[in-house]
């Protein structure tokens, strides 16, 4: 019976342990989705504004260049359908001198905001992880707050969050992209190194591979 007892004991201290890592594995992923949700909320919400910016642009520039349509008026005393009219020759006006044409502001305007357009998207693109790991000096704690106004400074584009941020953060942290530590009763966050692209794509196969055990 001991035996039995023990054997019995044994078994459900694996599955307890097994289950403590599932649901951890699971609160962790809940928080780096849901960080992952808000950010794309911001993406969402700054492409509609500059759906609009883009759609005011389009509008003003089609009605610059569209040309305008002349009517011309008949002439008095010129000749009815089906009366004959004297053949006369039309003595050719001389034609003036083509102007160069000299490019307005809004199309200038249009070109200097499709290529800012260009680079933010490329950062828009960019996972949040990747641009906070980018902006962080090696070895210097910060706060989250100091990452999120480097953040707003370096890719305002992005319209993340001081909680978007820390999320972020905190997932590194579980990762071990980034230390993290307690300074004043205040998190801080340091990164210790810079971080290889085989490391970082190998490190959540370990811990599934580590919650799975």
């Amino acid at each position: 019976m001991k035996n039995t007892d023990s054997a019995s004991q044994s078994v459900q201290r694996v599955y307890a342990e097994r289950l403590a890592a599932d649901l951890a594995a699971n609160r962790s992923e809940q928080e780096e989705l849901t960080a992952r949700i808000a950010e794309l909320q911001a993406r969402l919400e700054q492409r509609k504004k500059d759906e609009s910016w883009l759609t005011g642009m389009q509008t003003t520039l089609s009605g610059a260049t569209a040309p305008g349509r002349s009517h011309a008026a008949p002439k008095a005393g010129a000749a009815a359908v089906g009366e004959e009219a004297p053949a006369v020759k039309a003595v050719p006006k001389p034609r003036p001198a083509r102007r160069a044409k000299v490019p307005s502001v809004s199309a200038v305007s249009a070109v200097s905001a499709g290529r800012t357009g260009k680079k933010a998207s490329a950062a828009a693109d960019a996972p949040l992880r990747e641009l906070i790991r980018a902006l962080m000096p090696v070895g210097e704690p910060r706060l989250a707050r100091e990452v999120h106004a480097d953040l707003e400074k370096a890719h305002p584009e992005r319209g993340t969050s001081v909680q978007v941020v820390r999320n972020t953060l905190e997932t590194m942290v579980k990762r071990g992209a980034v230390a993290k530590g307690i300074q004043k009763g205040a998190a801080m966050y340091t990164v210790s190194g810079p971080a290889t692209t085989a490391q970082t794509a190998d490190r959540p196969a370990r811990e599934e591979a580590t919650a799975a055990g």
